[in-house]
């Protein structure tokens, strides 16, 4: 049965990768067209000022457009990648514990990405002109194979348990 969770939490994350690279090119349609710079690119040195010190670099604000954060952006994937590895390392060795971490982690992976979900839904809604980032089939598939993921991974964990 841990073999059966390895492969389906391996085919949730391609749900994923699929959803994260349909999104990203639904947000760069969406963008329109790249803008680049014309003319050579300048690889000088930056002059000195007249008292010998480099000039003051300049500082730039980052702003986040409305429904992207990447903090979850990040954390989703890298927890779910970081529980897997957990997994694949219980099903090799069969290690009580290393299949509770895992579930730890695919339960706070579970949270980031509901909160992502749920904090690019309330943008969209609040833009009414933007179009939806990511397809809801393939929400809808990669939700469904996370929940069946996270039902197979405490059975498999209560029943690694109690052997």
């Amino acid at each position: 049965m841990a073999i059966t969770v390895l492969v389906l939490w391996v085919m949730t994350a391609a749900a994923g990768v699929a959803l994260l690279s349909t999104g990203n090119a639904a947000r760069r349609l969406a963008a329109g067209p790249v803008r680049t710079a014309s003319g050579p690119a300048r690889s000088a040195a930056v002059p000195l000022t007249d008292d010998g010190k480099p000039p003051p670099v300049p500082r730039t604000r980052v702003t986040v457009p409305p429904g992207e954060h990447p903090l979850l952006e990040f954390s989703h994937p890298a927890l779910a990648l970081a529980g897997l590895a957990f997994w694949f390392v219980f099903v090799l060795i069969h290690y009580r514990p290393l299949a509770w971490i895992s579930f730890g982690i695919l339960v706070v992976t579970l949270g980031a990405g509901l909160g992502w979900l749920a904090a690019n839904a309330l943008a969209t809604r609040r833009r009414q002109d933007a179009a939806r980032a990511f397809p809801p089939r393939l929400i809808v598939l990669h939700g469904l194979a996370g929940s069946v993921a996270i039902a197979l991974t405490v059975l498999t964990a209560l029943s690694a348990s109690h052997a």
